[in-house]
């Protein structure tokens, strides 16, 4: 039974007792865990393993590495004494009396020349011990009352199958006896952990993962309420980490997945842990030690299956597949198990297993370092099979990883492994052999080494472990949208998105909605989403001059983009689809939302238009992770030009040639003059119109034409950067200003200019047109003079066109001409994108 009051138990890692100042802020988690409390604590960071180096370097009579082991234990534990303690002479003293031991036992093992298990154990546990003596010693001075137990008389072991494991009665009766007084005294009990007493009364080692299993233990022993693990990491997490960037801590794991987390590669948890809490039903905690203010995770009988079906991946590396084939073994009884019991005679453990239906294969894993060892002690076993040509081959393939999808909602669920098998093969990644137990509680896949971190993230995605919530299972799966950007474009999107939604859902079988809409002056998020009246509320807002939000001054891209983190990337949605339509420089926004699992649509050209090394980044993640980039809209606004581009070297041709006037803003600032009107005052007109990029500065400079130019240079397969293109603006430095109105203002200056040169292309029967030509050779973009009755010369107003010269279409072009400026017609295209997409996601 528990007792009346009970107690926590907490244990510091090595990290967490590394330094002085590690120790510190162990403290803190000490005097803030309340009165009856025992603490097991780890040695220093790398004292464990200096001490088996020690031990070794003693055996190989090396004393000058033994020598230097034995004098860095002693100035590390002398450096932190330093550090913590007023009063040192205590401490200082049992330093020196452990370093004395110390010595005198590397050479006795050295003298010997023999390292018997004992020796070793007995090496390695002072480093346990001498940190736990150092914490009583703070913990005292800090005036939290503390007291030494050594973890001899505590934790007591047997002799089971080979091995020591705890003796469970033994060691509550001991708790009872020595640990109870002290915390009825309102005394902190600290305890090495590690370690134990073996049959013999002598010190032994409790392996890896030590010091957890002894908090365990020390837990069970004393009916505790919950254990703490205090480590350098926040919690159990959905995956790791260092392959999974976005992987997110569990809040709440059962016993079972954690066991089988901690099985196949979670390096946060040794599977023993769980064993001595599970029929106690004790809670298990992991914690950051060094972020109070993260709650970690709790591990626990109580917890759920929950809405995740999978709650999260893991991975073994660096493993080895061993096969036994041959058609003798069909309907044999005992392969299996002479397989298995020559391995474990040779001192191998099988992490894996997979056996064909007909019976002439079987399969499993062991570490690769093991597999060659493996493989004779198989060939041994079945020599005679082998002779007689009963077994074919006994061989490992080596360089394997094994994959862990775990989750206690995966029992009974429909269409876990199609959609595991799937998202894999979404990625190239080949399995090479499957395992899944009756209880469905995980799916494991053996992949290659080099596919393992592209398989981790691909189920990651596909299940949607960043997310705060998983998606709803639903047959018809919505496309939810987020607009960034709310201008003319944005405005006009809506207003289409609304008038067109009879048309998406019923002729098309879409259902599109607007999720979230960002701005410079925030973000707003409706999960379900916006209705249309809430959308022409905003559209409406917007266009009378205010803001979405009531802000003082407008956020930068950076504080936007963490809103977004904040409020929109963890919500769940499946392959949502981000529409920039804003004029900004958005490319890490777009390669973080493409990292969170968004499909993009672009009508913002400035981030197609970035170093070569960050476009190609972006795409590159694009295919990683099976998502759409789709940009119609930044090179011919509602023109088809890049899906001409596309269909033409789909079907094999080759694109030489992209000769044609992309600015609808210049193209009507070019007729206007044509007509007779001022320089300034076409462009006053343009502005006024929306025709222009809210700075116009960025249509005149040639800018946004050259963008547009690099874009489909880049689609041609082309690298090239914005600096190597050959550009004439339409003004200079002398009339540039920040201010639009003044801008415009000061072009009158350059009205006199621009007259000539529309009388001198007159006077030659041509027309000024602002052409970019983009080639194999060159990309150049300017004012060019060219016939008047030429398709080019006939252009009016805002119309673009594109000539596209191509193998099929050397001498005779294939020619797009149509609208290029002008909100409706960008966001028609915008929608075009989202469509495709959606549709795309629907066939998928």
């Amino acid at each position: 039974m528990r007792a009346p009051e009970s107690v926590e138990v907490y244990k510091f890692g090595g990290v967490a007792m590394g330094d002085a100042d590690a120790v510190r802020m162990a403290a803190t988690h000490v005097r803030a865990g309340g009165p009856r409390l025992a603490v097991i604590v780890s040695a220093m960071q790398g004292i464990t393993d200096l001490l088996h180096g020690a031990a070794r370097a003693a055996v190989q009579r090396n004393a000058s590495a033994w020598e230097a082991a034995v004098e860095e234990f002693e100035k590390r534990h002398r450096a932190v004494v330093g550090d913590l303690l007023r009063q040192r002479k205590r401490l200082n003293s049992e330093i020196g009396q452990s370093v004395r031991e110390l010595r005198a036992m590397c050479e006795s093992i050295s003298v010997l020349h023999e390292l018997t298990r004992r020796a070793e154990d007995a090496v390695v546990a002072r480093g346990e011990r001498l940190m736990a003596r150092i914490f009583v010693e703070f913990l005292n001075e800090q005036r939290i009352a503390a007291s030494y137990v050594d973890a001899a008389d505590v934790i007591l072991t047997a002799p089971r199958l080979g091995s020591l494991w705890p003796d469970f009665t033994k060691c509550e009766r001991a708790a009872k006896r020595v640990i109870r007084p002290l915390l009825d005294e309102g005394k902190v009990i600290v305890i090495p952990g590690y370690i134990g007493r073996g049959p013999d009364d002598e010190v032994v080692t409790l392996g890896r993962g030590g010091s957890d299993f002894s908090a365990a233990i020390v837990a069970r022993s004393l009916g505790a309420r919950s254990v703490t693990l205090f480590k350098e990491v926040d919690g159990l997490m959905t995956a790791d980490p260092k392959s999974v960037p976005n992987a997110r801590v569990l809040a709440d794991v059962h016993y079972r997945e954690a066991a089988e987390l901690a099985f196949y590669g979670a390096k946060v948890l040794h599977p023993r842990t769980m064993i001595p809490l599970v029929d106690r039903r004790i809670p298990l905690f992991v914690r950051n030690a060094f972020r109070p203010e993260s709650s970690g995770t709790r591990i626990a009988a109580d917890v759920k299956p929950g809405p995740y079906p999978v709650k999260a991946l893991t991975a073994i590396h660096r493993q080895a597949l061993i096969a036994i084939e041959g058609k003798g073994m069909i309907g044999v009884p005992g392969v299996a198990g002479r397989a298995f019991t020559s391995l474990a005679q040779a001192g191998h453990s099988v992490s894996m297993i997979s056996q064909a239906s007909s019976e002439s294969s079987i399969c499993f894993v062991v570490p690769e370092s093991e597999a060659d060892h493996a493989v004779r002690a198989l060939h041994a076993a079945f020599e005679a099979e082998r002779r007689m040509k009963l077994i074919d081959r006994i061989d490992a393939e080596k360089k394997l990883a094994l994959i862990a999808v775990v989750g206690l909602g995966m029992r009974g669920r429909p269409g876990i492994a199609a959609r595991t098998f799937s998202a894999l093969s979404g990625q190239r990644v080949n399995v090479v052999a499957i395992a899944q137990g009756s209880s469905e509680l995980n799916i494991t896949v053996a992949v290659s080494e080099s596919d393992a971190t592209r398989a981790l993230v691909s189920l990651h995605n596909e299940f949607q472990l960043d997310k705060i919530r998983p998606l709803a299972d639903t047959s018809g799966r919505e496309s939810k949208l987020t607009l960034l950007g709310f201008g003319q474009i944005g405005r006009a999107l809506t207003g289409q998105l609304i008038a067109q939604d009879k048309h998406l859902r019923s002729e098309l079988g879409l259902d599109v909605k607007v999720i979230a809409i960002a701005d410079r002056s925030g973000i707003k998020v409706q999960e379900k989403g916006f209705s249309a009246s809430a959308m022409q509320r905003m559209s409406n807002h917007k266009a009378s001059g205010a803001r979405l939000f009531d802000r003082h001054s407008p956020l930068t891209l950076k504080q936007l983009q963490t809103m977004m983190r904040e409020e929109l990337w963890l919500l769940p949605s499946h392959r949502p689809i981000l529409v920039d339509i804003t004029s900004e420089e958005t490319a890490p926004l777009l390669q973080e939302a493409l990292e969170r699992g968004f499909h993009l649509v672009l009508a913002n050209k400035k981030p197609l238009a970035v170093p070569q090394i960050e476009y190609d980044r972006l795409f590159q993640t694009a295919r990683e992770r099976g998502l759409s980039i789709r940009y119609e809209a930044t090179a011919g606004a509602g023109l088809p030009v890049l899906d001409t581009i596309s269909k033409l070297q789909e079907a094999g041709d080759r694109v030489d040639t992209i000769v044609g006037c992309f600015s609808g803003t210049l193209g009507y600032i070019m007729t206007a003059l044509e007509d007779g009107r001022r320089f300034s005052a076409a462009v006053r007109e343009a502005w006024k119109l929306g025709f222009t990029e809210p700075d116009p500065r960025d249509d005149l400079s040639g800018t946004d034409v050259a963008r547009k130019a690099l874009i489909l240079a880049r689609a041609l397969g082309r690298r090239a950067e914005l600096a190597d293109i050959k550009l004439e603006p339409l003004f200079g430095t002398g009339v540039d200003h920040s201010n639009p109105a003044r801008f415009i203002a000061n072009l009158a200056a350059l009205d006199n200019d621009f007259a000539e040169r529309v009388n001198r292309a007159r006077s030659e029967k041509r027309v000024l047109r602002y052409v970019a030509t983009v080639n194999r050779k060159e990309i150049r973009v300017g004012i060019e003079a060219v016939p008047e009755s030429s398709p080019m010369g006939r252009l009016r107003g805002t119309d673009n066109q594109v000539a596209i010269y191509s193998k099929r279409y050397k001498t005779n072009p294939l020619v797009v001409t149509g609208p290029g400026a002008g909100a409706q017609v960008t966001a028609a295209g915008v929608l075009n994108d989202i469509v495709a997409i959606t549709v795309e996601e629907r066939r998928r």
